[in-house]
């Protein structure tokens, strides 16, 4: 059984229908441009275009001779601005000034930037690069006692964090043994394996 909608009601619907159409296409005629159409001055842009929240800062080309030397004090000698560089291959320091040293090394400027930030432009043959100051050991990391410090070569032998190493054996504590207060440290003797 199918119900017959009367004409009316199918008029009435499409009479709204054809309103709304009406009303959308003279609302959308009398209305002005979206803003982003609007004309604009180069002017109104000065603060973007000073600050583009586009751009971020680059992070610095590292360079061969960076990752090499180090930076570890800066004087000024007779009006002179000199430097001294840590080499981390062979672990020598070197005085550098305007003019080349024996191994043909020279500073060129220094770049200060700020209180604390500063690092030098210096040539090494015919190679350029910028160095800094050598990265400082985390001061938060907490040392134990009579442990190695951190990059020296009885840290590379060191055991691992959280290892637990068996207790050493205790020292004398008669005077009579010990006169001056020296430590005495004894090894236990070690004997080469016999070839039967």
């Amino acid at each position: 059984m199918t119900r017959e909608l009367p004409l009316s009601f199918i008029q009435q619907g499409l009479l709204m229908a054809l309103l709304l159409c009406s009303q959308f296409s003279a609302t959308a005629a009398d209305a002005p441009n979206p803003p982003w159409e609007a004309p604009r001055e180069i002017s109104t842009f000065s603060k973007l275009l000073a600050h583009s929240p586009f751009s971020l800062p680059t992070a610095e080309e590292s360079s061969p001779l960076a990752e090499r030397y180090a930076l570890t004090g800066i004087i000024t000698l007779n009006g002179e601005e000199q430097v001294f560089v840590f080499d981390r291959t062979d672990q020598s320091r070197e005085l550098l000034t305007a003019k080349p040293n024996a191994k043909n090394m020279s500073l060129l400027s220094l770049v200060r930037e700020g209180n604390n930030h500063t690092k030098a432009s210096i040539r090494i043959g015919s190679e350029v690069g910028t160095i800094g100051f050598m990265e400082a050991v985390n001061p938060a990391a907490p040392v134990q006692p009579g442990a190695p410090a951190p990059g020296s070569p009885a840290s590379a032998n060191a055991p691992a964090p959280g290892v637990k190493l068996p207790p050493l054996p205790p020292l004398p504590k008669s005077p009579a043994s010990n006169p001056q207060g020296r430590r005495i440290i004894r090894r236990p003797v070690v004997t080469a394996p016999q070839t039967p």
